[in-house]
């Protein structure tokens, strides 16, 4: 019987040492489940809007692609510098609909597509230093190349894009942030997921904004849907509660759905957000 019990011990460590093992090694694929794949890589016939795309050079060279669409050509007009999720590229009918909300909304997008992603899927492989880096050439070219003000733009984070944007929003001084199903780290997220590995102590890419949160200067509004199974909502509750500037945005929608689904409650918020940049610009 100890010779049973010792051999049944050992065969449960390295299975759950194999289990470990395999969940890190297939870390890229569940973190960014969109790597290399090209559906809907742009805005197809459903778009109802004008757009272009332009390519830049991220910091560390790597190739860029960028999607922009303007409401109009005003000065004053704000900006959504916008970052979509792990699993769609720039034109999924997602991403679509968001780009349509915050042009009613009355702002001008500059959508980032990451590395690996749709367009981009043969640019290199998406790590979180990657999509950081990917997110400050995104910001480069909005604030260098269009010459538009830091203090009009609106950095968008939907779900995984909710790191990039926070990262960005730590590191530069925009006019506001806006997060979307954001999660406080993807291990607080896989931890839920997978309780019994330990998901905090061998993930690499960690997206950690509740430990940017309470540091973040720009105004911020938290979305976050209230039958969010995905990303539960007590996120959004843990990164309002950390930061005295932020308002939470409870949404009656899941995950996908977001500002989507609950349009009546997100698009009023949206537009008081942007008058607030027009109300700034006739100011002497």
């Amino acid at each position: 019987m100890e010779r049973l019990l010792v051999r049944a011990i050992i065969a449960l460590t390295i299975a759950y040492g194999t289990a470990i093992v395999v969940m890190a090694v297939r870390e890229t694929s569940l973190v960014y489940p969109g790597y290399r794949r090209t559906f809907r890589a742009l805005p197809g016939r459903d778009a109802a809007f004008p757009w272009d795309t332009v390519r830049v050079v991220a910091p560390d060279s790597v190739s860029v692609l960028l999607l922009e669409t303007r409401v109009d050509t005003a000065s004053a007009r704000p900006w959504v510098l916008y970052f979509h999720g792990n699993l769609g590229n720039l034109g999924g009918r997602g991403n679509t609909a968001r780009y349509q909300l915050l042009r009613d909304a009355g702002f001008n997008i500059l959508a980032v597509e990451y590395r690996g992603f749709g367009a981009s899927a043969d640019a290199d492989k998406p790590t979180e230093r990657g999509l950081h880096a990917d997110a400050a050439a995104g910001w480069a070219h909005l604030t260098g190349t269009l010459g538009v003000n830091p203090d009009r733009v609106v950095l968008y984070g939907l779900s995984l894009g909710a790191g990039p944007a926070t990262r960005l929003a730590f590191d530069r001084q925009a006019g506001a942030l806006v997060t979307e199903g954001g999660a406080t780290s993807l291990p607080d997220v896989g931890a839920e997921r997978y309780p019994w590995i330990p998901v905090k102590l061998v993930m690499r890419n960690r997206f950690a904004s509740l430990l940017q949160a309470a540091a973040i200067e720009e105004p911020w509004v938290i979305f976050h849907g209230t039958r969010d199974v995905h990303v539960p909502f007590h996120h959004g509750e843990a990164l309002a509660a950390a930061n005295s500037r932020a308002q939470l945005v409870p949404l009656s929608a899941d995950h996908d759905g977001g500002v989507i689904e609950d349009r009546r409650t997100s698009l009023p918020v949206l537009r008081e957000l942007a008058r607030r940049f027009s109300t700034s610009a006739e100011s002497p």
